[in-house]
Formats: structure tokens, C-alpha cells, sequence
């Protein structure tokens, strides 16, 4: 019955033309109800940017509040730079700066809205890297954010301001931590990833089914990590500035050519959570919550222009856990928020 509604609705608002639609364009009421398969059905007929597929697991628990997408008040903006007039078409981080090999690594939130801490903490480890051409290559702890930051950055789990944290790492620094597996540097990310996913065609996460949300970690002013031989202190590294950057597509990708990933927040809709890969740009669904995630690079595809994003939600969700997203219309505010800061190196 789902079905058959969607492709009703579908053939009804066709004349929309979904494929080449701007951001003012209205999306119909009945399309923001559609859910599950229907949704799925309806996205794939509606337009050809990006595939949709229903996630084995959804990834609502990932997410914010819808506030924290938006820049307090007090926010401070980077001054306006020149923008180059040989900006290029296409540009990825990873491949301008191939010794900062952490730009491509994709990491894994679990459970927990920490989306915030996870871009500042990625980004801020790849421009460590970047400014220090290559000579210091940490992997920057989301939990030494998530845990620490307190009512300053938001509310832990539940969500946070990215750029808070950004402001947080140059007032009190941030120590080194990889995954949960990994037993890398001085604060690894202490909950567990869970769903299906799969290496080699083996599940080797345990199922989520049942288990209650995860709580904020508790703050701690030592490395969790007993195998690690730095002390905390000495181990942090630490921001020299935090801003905004100006919205403006010319102004975004200056800075990222100029200095690396920048952090951007976004509204995330339940066409979103079923993108497998292209080019996406919101279809049908209702609003999930709000996310943060790390913006690498830009490109075109068969005229369409879109920015370069790594997610947060494991390497099989998207396009090995990337995912392009049009630029150019604030697709889903993710235009409006960007964030960044240079490390004190």
C-alpha cells in the first residue's frame, strides 16, 4: 500500500522536475511522510543523483539536535581572504596532501551523538599533519573532546556546537585516541561500534538490538589507554584559533585548499540515512536530527557540482563511509555552518 502511495505521489509531483530542483523548491507534504521501502522506492524513481537503499540499521541515534547545526551568537568569523582565481575544479584533500594519511581514514561514532566531537577532532588531526607538512601525524581523540568539553560544548552524547569544540582544543587541548579496536594513542573512543557490518562477509560487530543508548564517557585527566607511555599532559596538542567561515562556496573551498578539512554541520533526513552512493540531494522523508561531519574536497559530476564529505558511520555506509552532497544551494544548511581553526604547530 506504501508503495503504491509513493509512486502515486511520485507521478503527481514529477512536473518538480526532483533531478535539477533548487533548495527553495517546495517538496510536497505527502513526500516528507514516506518511510522505510516506500521512501526507498520513491527516491530511486524521483530522481537519478543517488541511490537509496533501507539501512540495515538506522542511524538515528547518531544524530543532534537540529540547534546544534546552527552557529551561536557569539561566534566568531575568519576574517575574508582573497579567493584564487585558479581555484580547480575538483580538488581532494587526499590527494593534495598524500602524507597525511588519517584525511581518508573513515571512524565509527557508534551509538552516540558525538558527531561534533568526531569532525573537530579528524579535522584538527589532518591540519596538524597539513601545517606540519607531514612531520606530526596524530590521530586527535573524539573522546578527550566528547568527555571533557562538558556544558561548554553541548551535551556529550546528546549532542554538541562544533565550533565550541574547536574553541575548546585552543583553551585546553586535546590528547591522541583512535577507535575502539584499535588500542591506539591516549584516549581510544571507548564505545563499542555495533549493527552488521561485515569484513570478508563476517559480522564482527555484536548487534545493537536491545542495548540501551550509551552514556557520555566521564572525564578523565589520564589515558585510558594502559599500553600508552605518554602522559596526558604531554600528549595534548592544542588549537591557536577557532572560526567560522564565511558562507559562501568560493570562500569554503579557499579555505580548505588553503589549509585542509574543515568541519560542517547539516540537517539530516531519512533519504540521508538510506544513501548508498552519488550525489545527494534531499528527495522525501522526514528530519532526523542534526549532524556534524568532516568536508575534504569538491568536484563535478556530469555537470553537477558537489562537495567531498567523510562520515562518521563505519567504511560500508555510503561510499565507503564518504559521501558527496550537491554544492552550491546550502543543500540541508550544510553551507552555513562550517568550522575550522589552525593548529598551534
Amino acid at each position: 500500500m506504501k508503495l503504491a502511495v509513493a509512486l502515486a505521489l511520485f507521478g503527481a509531483v514529477s512536473a518538480y522536475n526532483l533531478l535539477v530542483r533548487l533548495r527553495h523548491d517546495v517538496i510536497p507534504n505527502a513526500a516528507t511522510q514516506i518511510t522505510g521501502e516506500a521512501l526507498r522506492d520513491y527516491v530511486n524513481h524521483a530522481q537519478k543523483l543517488f541511490k537509496a537503499e533501507v539501512p540495515k540499521k538506522s542511524h538515528r541515534n547518531h544524530l543532534m539536535a537540529i540547534k546544534h547545526t546552527r552557529l551561536p551568537e557569539d561566534t566568531k568569523f575568519k576574517a575574508d581572504v582573497p579567493i584564487s582565481a585558479s581555484l580547480p575544479t575538483s580538488f581532494d584533500s587526499r590527494e593534495q596532501w598524500p602524507m597525511c594519511s588519517g584525511i581518508g581514514a573513515i571512524r565509527d561514532q557508534s551509538d552516540c551523538g558525538s558527531c561534533w566531537a568526531f569532525g573537530a577532532a579528524e579535522a584538527m588531526s589532518d591540519r596538524v599533519c597539513i601545517a606540519s607538512k607531514g612531520t606530526k601525524t596524530p590521530t586527535l581523540s573524539a573522546d578527550d573532546l566528547l568527555s571533557c568539553c562538558g556544558f561548554f560544548c553541548g551535551y556529550g552524547c546528546e549532542g554538541g556546537y562544533p565550533i565550541r569544540a574547536w574553541t575548546y582544543m585552543t583553551q585546553k587541548g586535546i590528547c591522541t585516541g583512535g577507535g575502539f579496536y584499535e588500542n591506539v594513542g591516549c584516549k581510544p573512543y571507548p564505545i563499542e561500534p555495533c549493527g552488521t557490518h561485515t569484513v570478508d562477509g563476517t559480522t564482527h560487530y555484536h548487534n545493537c538490538t536491545g542495548i540501551p543508548d550509551p552514556d557520555t564517557p566521564t572525564c578523565t585527566a589520564e589515558c585510558t589507554n594502559k599500553d600508552y607511555t605518554t602522559k596526558y599532559a604531554d600528549d595534548k596538542y592544542y588549537g591557536k584559533s577557532a572560526y567560522a567561515v564565511k558562507r559562501s562556496v568560493d570562500a569554503i573551498k579557499q579555505e580548505i585548499f588553503d589549509n585542509g578539512p574543515v568541519e560542517v554541520a547539516f540537517t539530516v533526513y531519512e533519504d540521508f540515512d538510506q544513501y548508498t552512493g552519488g550525489i545527494y540531494k534531499h528527495v522525501a522523508g522526514a528530519v532526523l536530527g542534526g549532524h556534524a561531519v568532516k568536508m575534504i574536497g569538491w568536484g563535478v559530476e556530469d555537470g553537477t557540482p558537489y562537495w567531498l564529505v567523510a562520515n562518521s558511520w563505519n567504511v560500508e555506509w555510503g561510499e565507503k563511509g564518504f559521501f558527496r552532497i550537491i554544492s552550491g544551494t546550502n543543500e540541508c544548511g550544510i553551507e552555513e555552518a562550517v568550522v575550522a581553526g589552525l593548529p598551534a604547530v
